[in-house]
């Protein structure tokens, strides 16, 4: 039988909304969680998942946060849900999957719409981020060295006409 690995990376609420559709859409997988350790006894409600893992951290899903129960362990697909339409805001959950053996990861989102999302589209993301870190560091030099440079330039051009 196929797996499924869902990484809990939204409310248990959003699960409730969207576990009928995820149980649709890979009704030939058996599903199992990684979560958090507060949340395994709310996961065990669920008849559907068979298997619950424990994400052995307190921060959130991180690339650099091994998880010792998953090595070696290889998944048909993993899912991350999002609490937003886009999944933007879930680059770090994208980026932890990467660490995981999967032959597929998929993104579900708050109206349970799911879509796969390649290895390649996460670093895609990354490059995009790391870009729009750069491109934002610019834009604020840019402004600074105006505030404190020509501003003061301008106010005291303004002040000596005035004179």
């Amino acid at each position: 039988m196929k797996t499924l690995l869902i990484i809990r990376s939204a409310s248990m609420q959003q699960l409730d909304k969207n576990l009928m559709e995820i149980e649709k859409r890979f009704s030939d997988h058996e599903i199992h969680m990684l979560t958090h350790e507060h949340s395994i006894k709310l996961v065990e409600k669920y008849k559907s998942i068979k298997q619950i893992y424990v994400y052995p951290y307190k921060s959130g899903f991180s690339a650099g946060n091994k998880v010792d129960e998953l090595r070696g362990k290889e998944f048909d697909a993993v899912l991350i849900p999002v609490t937003n339409i886009t999944g933007a805001g879930f680059f770090n959950v994208l980026r932890f999957s990467l660490t995981l053996r999967a032959k597929q990861r998929f993104i579900c989102n708050l109206i349970s719409d799911i879509w796969e999302v390649t290895s390649g589209e996460i670093r895609w993301m990354g490059i995009k981020n790391v870009l729009m870190s750069i491109a934002s560091a610019i834009l604020a030099g840019i402004a600074g060295i105006f505030v404190l440079l020509v501003l003061p330039w301008k106010l005291k051009q303004i002040e000596r006409k005035g004179e």
